[in-house]
């Protein structure tokens, strides 16, 4: 009886034992897949406009490439991460790590690669992906396949026309239903002053008159942001900075963010509207 019983012991003793082992290895084979990965977000620029979201690139320009690599666990960037950009093309661009912009207190800390698009650079979509490694981990980045996230390479002509001309359009058509009320959003002495937080501006229209200076005052309240005004070639590429200008054509004029803030950057777009 003794003997049965020291053999039903031994017996469940082993099944504790074994079932334990196997909890513990799928514990620790769950944990090792999630400390290997790197967590990458990011967008494509034009240098050319002043570091403005863009997808169509034409000779000349210049595409920038940012990311942010993040560590899952503790939500930072993994500074020691070697990022590559992989493109159709067969060619490989490094990523460098950086402060942008440079020498600015709090600036936002990104990875960046810079791609010139010339005479030479075939015509159409340019696929590309991103991929980084620190030590044993590594991610992996690929952009949606519609068209706003797939690069376009198109000649000059292409990547200007239409956009000044249909928001001087849409600015006339405004004006024509909205009677005055334009003229009664103007800010007096065409001074604009923009508030920028984490991830938007204060207003999302301003309005100024065509053929007077106008002063734009930045101010970020959260994070580090710039104004970029393509159409204009007016930027502010300081957190606090000031710019002036004298817009001669009316219009609706996109203005969006020109620092790389995070992950709501590219929602960060407002409208500038010149009236007669």
């Amino acid at each position: 009886m003794l003997k049965r019983r020291y053999w039903f012991l031994f017996a469940a003793l082993f099944i504790f034992l074994f079932v334990s082992g196997c909890s513990n290895e799928k514990e620790t084979g769950q944990t090792e897949s999630k400390n290997n990965l790197i967590l990458i977000t990011g967008d494509t620029v034009s240098e050319k406009g002043g570091c403005v979201l863009a997808s169509r690139f034409a000779p000349g320009d210049k595409i920038v490439f940012r990311m942010n690599a993040i560590n899952p666990e503790t939500g930072l960037q993994m500074e020691n991460a070697k990022l590559q950009v992989h493109l159709s093309t067969g060619e490989v661009l490094d990523m460098v790590y950086g402060e942008h912009p440079p020498g600015v207190e709090n600036a936002a800390k990104f990875w960046t690669a810079a791609y010139p698009v010339t005479k030479d650079t075939p015509k159409g979509k340019l696929e590309y992906y991103v991929t980084a490694e620190a030590g044993d981990r590594k991610g992996e980045f690929r952009p949606f396949n519609v068209e706003p996230s797939l690069l376009m390479i198109v000649d000059e002509k292409a990547a200007g026309s239409g956009s000044q001309g249909q928001q001087q359009g849409n600015a006339n058509q405004s004006g024509n239903n909205n009677g005055g009320s334009q003229e009664a959003n103007l800010e007096p002495n065409n001074v604009v002053n923009v508030e920028a937080t984490n991830f938007a501006f204060n207003k999302d229209k301003y309005y100024v008159k065509a053929g007077k200076e106008v002063t734009i005052h930045l101010t970020s309240k959260e994070g580090t942001h710039g104004i970029a005004i393509p159409d204009l070639n007016v930027s502010i590429d300081e957190p606090n900075g000031t710019v002036k200008f004298t817009p001669t054509k009316p219009g609706e004029y996109e203005m969006v963010c020109s620092v790389f803030c995070g992950v709501g950057h590219g929602d960060m777009k407002a409208t500038l509207v010149v009236v007669e």
